[in-house]
């Protein structure tokens, strides 16, 4: 706890995984032009091994802002389809409220229909999902900054950006093919590179109005009194990444600084397993307030003070519905991952439809190995296998491993109160009838 409470900016975009130049890596090769990310880690902190709770993306925003698991706060599917946050659940916005703060949405949500139900004290004008693009936005950003540099409470503002979801061409210019890294995971060939050139553009234009928030922070002198976080809902719109419990669906982005507090500057990493249900409770202990009892989240400040080595010693991932009913669950150690498939299907894993409809989509779907039908377990070794593609689920040295992770799994699933065990979840879609 500090004795003056931060301002708290929450920036989050669509499905950008890991990718910023910062976070190059052999799982996540990438010749992104970032400087303004970079410097951001450089000076504050960054997490390598950041997870979420969903590889789609209302159920993993909706973990971010109450700290439980999808299956528990009820928001299994997609807002844009008719699923919704119930309000019952008590969100980021209200538990910061309680401790003093002013509460603000700027752009894009994902959580409700409603977004006036989720606690914020002011919400920006609804629209259509385009509108949240930040080219659009920049000017509100810098608005909000200025008409509330001078407050006597201690601001949070989410700030939600359309970027960096499909369609790329919507939001800006492709790089250079040539330019782009292939993941592990995908073939090197044009299509597939013409596909990342596209998401290439839309995160370096990101990175461009970050660098201009961060100076307009400066300008208007708050960058000292606020904690800057920057992270995504999942992982990239590529197949075999999102809608998928592999990492590439399920690993995330998360850098915070704030020059006055050591916890949050000197550019440290941490590797720790950590679950984007744990910021929740961070800000929480960080602003001094009492911690909920009904929330799934870890504090992860002990980790940064130095008095925790381990945050986690497993994650817990989960899908339910996105355009199928597709049901995953999983458990992810750091050297082993086991995945229980509830549903057959008939090819290797789920594409969403925005993906099928683009280069690397129809690629992806004509080859031989995404039309065999999905194993019903998946079981990998992280350590000798990291891009998951030896399933080892029949492999008799790996018996004990199996048995041992499948019964930690289905335990979570009791524990959590999981509706999955008692059989097929059901579609809680309404009509979509307004702008959100």
């Amino acid at each position: 706890m500090m004795e003056t409470k931060p301002n708290i900016v929450l920036f989050i975009t669509h499905d950008q995984g890991q990718y910023l130049n910062c976070y190059n890596s052999e799982q996540t090769p990438n010749s992104l032009r970032t400087p303004n990310f970079d410097k951001v880690a450089r000076k504050g902190i960054r997490f390598t091994n950041n997870f979420c709770t969903a590889p789609q993306c209302s159920p993993s925003r909706g973990s971010i802002q109450t700290s439980l698991y999808p299956h528990q706060n009820g928001l299994m599917g997609l807002v844009n389809l008719g699923w919704t946050l119930p309000e019952s659940n008590a969100t980021l916005p209200m538990y910061l409220k309680e401790n003093g703060y002013t509460t603000h949405l700027l752009g894009l949500q994902h959580e409700s229909l409603d977004a006036k139900s989720l606690g914020y004290d002011t919400v920006s004008k609804r629209g259509a999902e385009f509108k949240y693009s930040v080219n659009r936005m920049e000017k509100k950003y810098s608005d909000f900054f200025s008409d509330h540099k001078d407050d006597e409470k201690p601001f949070f503002v989410n700030i939600g950006a359309i970027e960096v979801h499909r369609p790329f061409q919507a939001w800006s210019e492709p790089v250079d093919p040539s330019r782009v890294q292939i993941p592990p995971y995908m073939p090197d060939n044009e299509q597939i590179r013409k596909d990342l050139a596209g998401f290439y553009g839309n995160i370096e234009l990101v990175d461009k109005v970050i660098g201009n928030i961060i100076d307009y922070l400066e300008d208007v002198n708050l960058m000292e009194d606020t904690l800057f976080i920057y992270t995504t809902d999942h992982g990239i719109p590529f197949p075999r990444a999102k809608c998928t419990l592999y990492d590439p669906g399920i690993k995330t982005l998360l850098l915070m600084y704030n020059s006055s507090m050591e916890s949050f500057s000197g550019g440290k990493t941490y590797d720790q397993l950590i679950s984007n249900i744990d910021l929740v409770p961070t800000l929480i202990e960080l602003v001094g307030g009492e911690l909920p009892d009904n929330i799934e989240g870890k504090s992860f400040l002990p980790l940064l003070s130095g008095t925790e080595k381990v945050h986690r010693e497993e994650i817990y991932s989960e899908k339910t519905y996105h355009e199928i009913y597709d049901p995953l669950r999983s458990i992810r150690t750091r050297k082993y991952k086991y995945i229980k498939n509830f549903e057959e299907i008939e090819t290797a894993f789920q594409i969403p439809k925005d993906i099928a409809m683009d280069p690397s989509g129809k690629f992806i779907m004509e080859q031989e190995s995404y039309k065999e039908p999905r194993s019903m377990e998946e079981l990998y070794d992280l350590e000798k296998d990291p891009n998951e593609k030896e399933n080892l689920f029949n492999d008799g040295a790996y018996q004990e491993i199996l048995y041992e992770l499948r019964t930690k799994l289905f335990a979570w699933m009791e524990k959590t109160d999981d509706p999955l065990l008692t059989g097929k979840v059901p579609e809680k879609r309404q009509k979509v009838k307004n702008h959100y």
